[in-house]
């Protein structure tokens, strides 16, 4: 998380990409993770894209989403399928809905 966090401030006023978000991390710490990645991307005008396979991951996510009204505006999850032109978008309402009902958006 501080080499997250590091990354970060060094996109300042850009994008990072990071691929598997979540290697390395304990389920239990992935919502901090998240708490910490939407503040700084905020404070340092990022945009971050993540990848991820994991299902706690994205539950994370939506725990977020749910406590957070800016989170809720600014958070979206794009599911990639090959074959496709076009990925699928998932907004916060269905990211909280799908975490509920264990629906696969990875």
């Amino acid at each position: 998380m501080l080499t997250m966090a590091i990354a970060i401030t060094q996109a300042k006023g850009g994008v990072l990409l990071v691929d598997e978000i979540d290697t390395g991390l304990h389920y239990t710490a992935m919502a901090e993770m998240w708490r910490l990645i939407f503040g700084a991307a905020q404070e340092f005008h990022v945009q971050v894209f993540a990848t991820t396979h994991s299902y706690d991951c994205v539950h994370s996510l939506s725990t977020i989403c749910a406590a957070d009204a800016e989170a809720r505006r600014h958070v979206t999850i794009q599911r990639i399928e090959a074959g496709k032109h076009k990925a699928i978008p998932y907004d916060e309402r269905e990211i909280k809905l799908a975490a509920e009902r264990h629906i696969e958006v990875r």
